[in-house]
């Protein structure tokens, strides 16, 4: 049976987790952060298209609150929105991912340099418990996407470092900038290439766990710069030619 809808394409929608009508929390703050989530998570792959109807059923609420989440993500110039075919992941070309990618060094490097200072044990333990879990998830054909798996882990990795820092007004700037980035880690072959990955995780961890600041800010610095070199290569440039970047 024929279920497409006329005049909108059908689209599947991430696995993001439904509002809870029992919080207190206002039902259209819980639809935004959660697609925000789904953003900085990876849930969301490149070229997704969004829209309200598909997320309403995903999250079981009205189509409303989707709807005024996905106005203000397109306000915040992640999505774009067509009429009739619902909201669409903008692309982010090489030179706006290497401007951002810049950004983040020194924001990220920032957090991991004040985590570093007063890092708990149990965080150094979690770290390592979610860089060894990444390794061990299995690997995607190579024919298919990333594992959004691997692509969560590595979400919970790098902010339970920044949130370890305990500076609520950097982490919402950090936030902001993940949420653009997201789905563009999809490009990155971390899945295919753990050892490396695992590496410089590891060297993040060793440097926190010495209480060194300097060395986690350039432990990070670094792991956000090689993986912006794998990332760019599968980005438009400016005149939207793809896989152009150096």
């Amino acid at each position: 049976m024929n279920t497409r809808r006329r005049g909108r394409p059908q689209s599947l929608a991430p696995n993001l987790a439904p509002a809870d009508t029992s919080l207190s929390e206002p039902i259209e703050r819980q639809v935004y952060r959660s697609i925000r989530r789904g953003l900085m998570s990876g849930l969301i792959a490149p070229g997704t298209v969004l829209t309200g109807r598909s997320l309403a059923t995903q999250l079981a609420v009205s189509v409303q609150p989707v709807r005024d989440a996905l106005k203000r993500l397109e306000a915040d110039g992640v999505l774009v929105s067509r009429p009739q075919s619902g909201f669409f992941l903008r692309d982010l070309t090489v030179a706006e991912y290497r401007e951002i990618t810049e950004i983040r060094q020194r924001l990220e490097g920032m957090a991991a340099r004040h985590a570093a200072i007063d890092v708990a044990p149990k965080t150094i333990a979690r770290l390592r418990k979610l860089n060894s879990a990444m390794a061990k998830l299995p690997k995607p054909h190579p024919k298919l996407e990333q594992n959004v798996d691997y692509l969560a882990q590595n979400f919970l990795f790098h902010f339970t470092i920044y949130e370890e820092a305990r500076l609520p007004a950097l982490l919402a700037m950090i936030e902001n900038l993940w949420m653009r980035i997201g789905p563009a880690l999809h490009h990155h072959p971390h899945a295919f290439n753990r050892t490396d990955t695992m590496r410089k995780h590891e060297a993040i961890i060793e440097a926190l766990e010495r209480h060194d600041p300097e060395g986690a800010e350039a432990a990070v610095a670094y792991d956000l710069s090689s993986a912006a070199d794998f990332i760019v290569q599968h980005l438009p440039d400016e005149r939207g030619v793809m896989g152009t970047a150096a």
